[in-house]
């Protein structure tokens, strides 16, 4: 299989471009290098924006994914970043319905769903509560919009990441940074009073579940990326102190929440399951010590922590 990648560069796309390579298909990573994850950058990526890239760039593949985006919810309600990523978005749906290429396959985000409880399955409404989010919800219903004029036999699909961790993660994620407080002797920061829950979903399982709905002959409309648990941030933090060899000993320090804080985000994974197979997600535990002996040979690499 042919395909293209924006945002190759980045946390996931470097790690799936790696993983389609490594199964034998043919992937032209495309990514503008605002934001590179600590992986190295893959081989040939063309370093270009997103909204360079024409109807004639996507012919010659069979399926594009858009993972190019700015992800930052904190920094989204900074004016420009909805637009910036509401733009690329829609240069990119308008450039492959344009195209001959036969699927997109869009990221969106969790965030999407805003405050809700309980799993959370891909019918339950939008309800964003970020300009991030809002913007995610634009794409969503960019693709509703174009999907039903699509030639026959093509196909647009969406993926909802919950949250990605593991391996060359940026180091402002929350368990990098967390990694690196507790090897470091720093306080653990958490934002809020720390009961807020989070779907975590190590990056090798992320690219297990994307590789699985690459190779089926069909995209569905929208399916969730997500391991079906959540652990509080708080727990979260036990976890990083037993890992790190601290337990019980701390410090960990509360800021004030974010704004419009969402208290748990869980994946329902039911729609996956029945169409691509289950996931063995990796245990918390196990995943940070992994993360955690990667991260190190990042620091005695480079003399500072990543």
């Amino acid at each position: 299989m042919k395909l293209l990648i924006t945002g190759a560069a980045g946390f996931i796309g470097s790690a799936l471009t790696h993983a389609l390579r490594t199964g034998g298909h043919t992937v032209t990573a495309v990514d503008d290098l605002s934001v590179i994850s600590p992986r190295p950058c893959p081989d040939g990526l063309q370093a270009r924006d997103v909204r360079s890239l024409t109807p004639r760039d996507l012919d010659a593949t069979d399926t594009v994914v858009h993972l190019a985006a700015h992800k930052s919810v904190p920094r989204s309600f900074e004016v420009g970043a909805f637009e910036h990523n509401t733009a690329v978005d829609r240069h990119l749906i308008h450039s492959f319905t344009a195209s001959t290429a036969r699927r997109l396959l869009l990221a969106s985000s969790c965030e999407v769903y805003g405050q809700q409880t309980g799993p959370l399955a891909e019918h339950a409404p939008h309800a964003p509560r970020s300009p991030y989010a809002a913007a995610k919800v634009s794409t969503e219903h960019l693709a509703d919009i174009y999907r039903p004029c699509l030639e026959r036999g093509r196909q647009l699909g969406i993926v909802r990441f919950f949250n990605t961790y593991g391996p060359h993660e940026d180091a402002d994620a929350v368990v990098p940074a967390f990694l690196d407080a507790a090897t470091t002797g720093r306080p653990l920061t958490i934002e809020g009073d720390g009961t807020q829950a989070r779907d975590l979903t190590h990056i090798d399982d992320a690219v297990t579940m994307l590789t699985r709905i690459i190779n089926a002959p069909a995209l569905l409309p929208v399916v969730n990326c997500g391991s079906g648990r959540s652990v509080t941030i708080n727990e979260l933090a036990d976890a990083v102190l037993r890992a790190t060899g601290r337990a019980g000993r701390g410090p960990i320090n509360h800021t004030a929440a974010r704004p419009n804080e969402i208290s748990s985000f869980t994946a329902d994974t039911t729609l996956f399951t029945r169409t691509y197979g289950p996931i063995e997600h990796r245990p918390l535990d196990q995943a940070l010590s992994d993360t955690l002996q990667e991260r190190a040979r990042t620091w005695t690499l480079t003399g500072t922590p990543r």
